[in-house]
């Protein structure tokens, strides 16, 4: 791996630099140089392909169109798994084909030029914020007093810090990213554009002919290496922070309501809804566009699919689905029992 580490990243690799970088075996030779991950189809010579021939997490292996865009590929070098037969084309055996060319997609694709170090003429760091030296602040961006940017940080433009909240180091906030009060950033996180993190959780209070606005003063705690999608909102705690563990994946247009938990590597997926008071652990995945209502527990490692509403605790590693959401086997019994009683009834 070291040799294809001395490489700076975005620079093309040999078959060999390649093969060093993903860890794995190269079979055959090639004079090639290679610069780009593509999909089977699209492929030149100079790309890398991945290929994955057994199952899938869901059980599931290649579809016919698959394997016809595999035959055919044009791709100089492609990454496989171990048994997987290539017709003596150039590969590198792999444990995960995935994981690899994601790597390399890294190597060359998510390099980004280091950005300028400092602050723009156009923003405004207001007395008794931080910046640290080898930040850089873009164009229109508003960091409130008490404020702290890390090292490395790059808030692109447009962005706005509240009072008292820090950045951690080597994090990017795109354009459009706001930032509330009393909200504590980790380290390498990643925030796409217009997301909006630690506004006022949504709490009320009825007095009997009006909804009282309880002040949400608990803010948001975010761990390392968490990237949060475009047009995304976390609120802010009532008198604790919401709580976003290391490595969590967040899609877009996803909402996580106020004092709200997640552990370590949680995905919420596009259009998903957390209400207030949940607890998520570690590795628990939301599909798509479900929900869950508030002050329930979802275990460790459950999976929850797509749409679905879940209104109770769900325990660990547990497949959850429908609405309300139920276990994932009973949901396909009930869903077999609705279509035979519909055949009966015509």
């Amino acid at each position: 791996m070291a040799d294809a580490l001395t490489h700076h990243p975005g620079t093309p690799l040999n078959a060999e630099q390649v093969a060093a970088l993903v860890d794995g075996t190269l079979e055959g030779a090639t004079e090639l140089f290679f610069e780009h991950v593509s999909d089977l189809e699209s492929a030149m010579a100079n790309d890398v392909v991945f290929f994955r021939a057994g199952l899938n997490e869901m059980g599931r292996g290649p579809a016919q169109s698959e394997l016809e865009a595999f035959a055919k590929t044009a791709a100089g070098l492609l990454l496989v798994e171990e048994g997987t037969d290539v017709d003596g084309r150039v590969c590198i055996r792999v444990a995960n084909p995935g994981l690899a060319a994601a790597q390399l997609a890294q190597h060359w694709e998510a390099y980004i030029a280091e950005t300028p170090m400092g602050v723009h003429a156009t923003a405004v760091v207001e007395e008794g914020a931080e910046v640290d030296i080898s930040a850089s602040i873009g164009p229109h961006c508003v960091i409130a007093a008490g404020a702290v940017i890390g090292a490395h940080a790059n808030l692109v433009s447009g962005v706005h810090i509240g009072a008292g909240s820090r950045v951690g180091d080597a994090c990017v906030l795109n354009p459009g990213v706001v930032i509330g009060p009393r909200v504590d950033m980790g380290k390498q996180c990643v925030v796409q554009a217009n997301t909006v993190i630690g506004s006022a959780g949504f709490g009320y209070v009825w007095s009997g002919s009006a909804h009282v606005h309880m002040p949400q003063m608990g803010g948001v705690q975010i761990g390392e290496r968490v990237e949060i999608g475009a047009n995304s909102c976390i609120d802010a705690g009532t008198f604790r922070p919401t709580v976003i563990g290391d490595n969590c994946l967040i899609d877009n247009h996803v909402q996580i309501g106020h004092n709200c938990k997640l552990g370590r590597f949680v995905i919420l997926c596009g259009k998903v809804g957390i209400s207030g008071s949940v607890e998520i652990g570690d590795g628990a995945i939301f599909a798509g566009s479900s929900g869950a209502a508030g002050h329930i527990s979802i275990g460790a490692g459950a999976k929850i699919g797509a749409k679905a509403a879940v209104t109770s605790d769900v325990p660990p590693g547990a497949t959850y689905a429908g609405n309300p959401a139920v276990d994932f086997g009973l949901h396909q019994r009930m869903q077999v029992m609705l279509r035979r009683m519909a055949r009966q009834k015509n």
